[in-house]
């Protein structure tokens, strides 16, 4: 398991320097101001997390490699957008539809919940799905203070792995969402009140267009829930349920995911569950 631990760090770091490097080339193109600050914040952080990944195991540096990743990763996030909009000139979109379409009885999952729009259910559903941030900030603040104990590292083991696999899938199948690829199928935003409009102007500030398959929001939502869970921490747990079953069904109502990006997400965080299950009992033999 150590092993395993080390070469998931190093390919987590490779993976965020692929992206930082495309990002910031897509960046310098683009000449965006905001997202060449990505590019200088991101490298910082990605050299910090460098020194904390190659740092001996158990040193001062060593202990800050799960707060780093967790940092690079969402600084270097917006650089997705650059590379959407520099190298990518389709999308996954079309095929993710068609798939959704067929799993579902011939209307793809978001579509078969267009009859549920209510404003009051839309703020409801806002509100989870924004929580999304705290529910993973929060977290991760938390294990940082406790970054030395076998928990935290269990617990940013197992965020890195969502992160690594989850990034993968947006380079290699990108899509932007129904409300995005198919505007004229799935009206947007959905009639709300000031929850809506503040989730829909936070969606808009943070979008990059490719960052739909598979549903992290859903994946590291449920990972959070169940690393609680299944760690003992039942009075979070129990806190978190309903937080974690608004996300997951916001992400559809509100028509940023499809189906099967739900689907994959779960099934994603299910593995890495089970594989951090099996982490926590090698390190407390």
């Amino acid at each position: 398991m150590p092993r395993n631990a080390r070469w998931i760090g190093h390919a987590f770091a490779a993976e965020l320097l692929l992206i930082l490097v495309l990002g910031s080339v897509g960046a310098w193109r683009l000449d965006d101001g905001d997202l060449h600050a990505a590019s200088v914040l991101g490298g910082i952080a990605w050299l910090l997390l460098l020194a904390a990944t190659l740092a001996a195991p158990g040193s001062g540096w060593a202990n800050w490699k799960g707060t780093l990743q967790f940092v690079a990763c969402w600084l270097i996030f917006p650089l997705f957008k650059a590379i959407r909009e520099v190298f990518i000139q389709h999308t996954a979109d079309a095929t993710l539809l068609a798939l959704d379409r067929d799993l579902w009885g011939g209307r793809s999952l978001p579509e078969h919940l267009l009859g549920w729009e209510r404003p009051w259910l839309s703020e409801l559903l806002s509100s989870g799905y924004f929580l999304f941030y705290f529910v993973v900030l929060l977290p991760a603040i938390m294990f940082s203070v406790r970054r030395r104990s076998p928990e935290a590292k269990a617990f940013f083991l197992g965020l890195t792995l969502m992160y690594l696999v989850g990034f993968a899938g947006y380079l290699l199948v990108p899509a932007g969402g129904p409300y995005m690829a198919f505007p004229e199928v799935f009206p947007y935003p959905v009639r709300g009140g000031a929850m809506t409009a503040l989730l829909a102007g936070v969606v808009k500030a943070g979008i990059t267009g490719m960052d739909v398959f598979p549903s992290l929001h859903s994946g590291i939502g449920v990972y959070v829930l169940g690393f609680f869970a299944l760690g003992g921490y039942r009075r979070i747990a129990l806190l978190l349920a309903p937080i974690i079953l608004a996300l997951v069904v916001a992400t559809l109502y509100l028509r940023y995911h499809y189906g099967i990006d739900v689907l994959c997400g779960i099934a994603l965080a299910a593995a890495v569950l089970a594989f951090i299950q099996r982490y926590r009992k090698e390190t407390h033999a």
